[in-house]
């Protein structure tokens, strides 16, 4: 059975957007190997990462992870065994979102996730990571 590790966390704020795309870039080659699939979104400096794939290799990564000086406040979403992966053909999906893209994004997670307590946790997550990251980003 497959493991799950969701994570929010904050750049430092010398990471600039080239240093997150050099991270996935070398993430999609190290998870291909690993077998671990995922996606990393990045709005306004906050991250929130899925990591899918056996818990040994799962565990493993995010240990490394929680001590890269390049992110602070790593914080535990979820982690638990799943049934299935719901990012499997991704072995690091990722994407920066823009105020315009947020906007978007977030109309299709209020629509297809705020209210169905059957949709799978990650989707709730996700919905709660952009309301907080849309609060932040209309505050500034």
């Amino acid at each position: 059975m497959d493991y799950c590790i969701t994570y929010f966390s904050t750049a430092v704020e010398s990471t600039s957007e080239h240093d997150i795309f050099d991270i996935v870039e070398f993430s999609r080659n190290k998870n291909a190997r690993l077998g671990i699939t995922g996606v990393l979104l990045y709005v306004n400096g906050n991250i929130v990462q899925v990591l899918e794939g056996q818990q040994e290799a799962v565990e493993g990564l995010y240990k490394s992870i929680q001590i890269d000086p390049r992110h602070t406040n790593v914080r535990t979403v979820i982690s638990h065994h799943i049934a299935q992966r719901l990012f499997d053909h991704w072995f690091m999906g990722y994407e920066t979102l823009t105020t315009r893209q947020y906007e978007e994004v977030a109309d299709i997670i209020d629509g297809e996730a705020s209210h169905d307590p059957d949709r799978p946790v990650i989707l709730r997550m996700l919905k709660r990571f952009f309301d907080v990251n849309h609060r932040q980003a209309t505050d500034e």
